[in-house]
């Protein structure tokens, strides 16, 4: 563990943002540029989308591109904090963190693709199909971006159960059988909070949430067993 002055952290954590931003600024410029392709992808469940100002539609593919630089960028963003703390640590500490970080990524990007390609656009499909001839949907550009927005965050985050499970048992704050032994009662939490988390009020959507959580809730029993140690 390497200790620095206080302006040396200073001078070591510009430098790690001004390497975030030069790598930012043209990712932005490459999603910018293909906003309009990435646009379609995203699009394909509901079809066309539309703006109600002049200024939307812009300011929908600013929106769209900014939010894909942060998600390609947000590895080598963890890089760059992991760089800062880096030296602050022990070598202990170092291996703990490089697999929770290379864990949560894998975990953060698995349930944010899921999000995108699977659930929500059979939730999407789902809804729509409950329009009639004189019941039609004109979903709004701008809307439909923050839906999709709050749906990948949503599985992202979520995804990183396993983590915290993990670590509370691999520092002995909390046994792995106590999650065996709660078992429905989890379950059901997870049930409850699918349905306040999914923005729309029917059972599909919630299952489409409530069931991945599920498996991985699972998954969490698994490894907080395997780095579980009974004294």
């Amino acid at each position: 563990m390497k200790e620095q002055t206080f302006w040396e952290h200073i001078n070591e954590l510009r430098k790690r943002i001004i390497y975030i931003i030069l790598f930012l600024v043209p990712s932005f410029i490459v999603c910018f540029i293909f906003s309009d392709y990435i646009l379609s992808i995203i699009s394909k469940p509901v079809g066309d989308l539309y703006f109600f100002s002049p200024i939307e539609a812009f300011s929908v593919k600013l929106k769209l591109s900014f939010l894909c630089s942060i998600f390609i960028s947000f590895p080598f963003i963890i890089y760059q904090i992991w760089k800062f703390i880096e030296p602050a640590l022990y070598s202990n500490e170092k291996k703990v963190l490089i697999i929770g970080f290379i864990s949560s990524l894998i975990l953060f990007y698995s349930g944010s693709l899921l999000s995108i390609f699977i659930i929500t656009p059979l939730g999407v499909k789902f809804l729509m199909s409950f329009s009639t001839e004189n019941l039609k949907a004109l979903i709004r550009a701008n809307e439909y971006l923050n839906f999709l927005l709050f749906m990948t965050l949503s599985f992202g985050f979520l995804f990183q159960i396993p983590i915290i499970m993990t670590i509370l048992s691999a520092f002995k704050l909390i046994n792995p059988k106590f999650y065996s032994k709660n078992r429905k009662i989890i379950i059901f939490l997870i049930f409850v909070a699918s349905a306040i988390i999914t923005p729309t009020v029917d059972t599909f959507s919630m299952l489409l949430l409530a069931i991945p959580l599920i498996i991985i809730f699972e998954i969490g029993i698994i490894t907080s067993k395997i780095v579980y140690k009974e004294k």
